[in-house]
């Protein structure tokens, strides 16, 4: 993708409990400002975490965005390549610590695994490339790969 810098404005409400609702102000790109924000996301903890299950919580909201930012890079990447995808689907799955480590020295184990379906005009080899440039755009897996371990699988169909 472009290298851009975009900004965002948010304003996050608690609502009680364990909710809260962010609503997505302002989206501004290369200098412009995109048509007025009107998203607006709920995020609830789980019951075993204190909330009410009624929304996603933080870390579904998180693997949500790795998830969508993933796809967005992937069909840019095979546009940008001239590839056709007919169908892309990302599974993933975490293991991720509700809480910060108590010290420094604590070794984080979080890990993601993800495995990408894709189908389209591509052989293997073109689709291989395509996740490749995926892995060095996607803004949402780099910070993620910061801190944890992200191992992802290839299956075209």
């Amino acid at each position: 993708m472009e290298n851009d810098v975009t900004q965002y404005e948010l304003v996050t409400t608690w609502r009680g409990g364990m909710t809260s609702r962010t609503r997505c102000q302002s989206c501004t790109v290369g200098g412009r400002v995109q048509s007025s924000q009107k998203h607006i996301i709920d995020s609830d903890e789980p019951e075993a975490l204190g909330g009410t299950g009624l929304a996603p919580g933080p870390q579904e909201l998180m693997l949500a965005a790795f998830n969508a930012c993933m796809t967005a890079a992937f069909v840019y990447e095979a546009n940008r390549l001239n590839v056709t995808v007919t169908h892309l689907e990302i599974q993933t799955a975490g293991k991720l610590h509700t809480g910060l480590p108590v010290s420094s020295v604590q070794e984080v184990d979080d890990w993601i695994h993800y495995t990408l379906h894709v189908r389209g005009s591509g052989g293997i080899r073109e689709f291989e490339n395509i996740h490749s440039g995926v892995i060095s755009s996607s803004p949402t897996r780099w910070l993620l790969a910061q801190n944890m371990t992200i191992e992802g699988d290839l299956i075209v169909n």
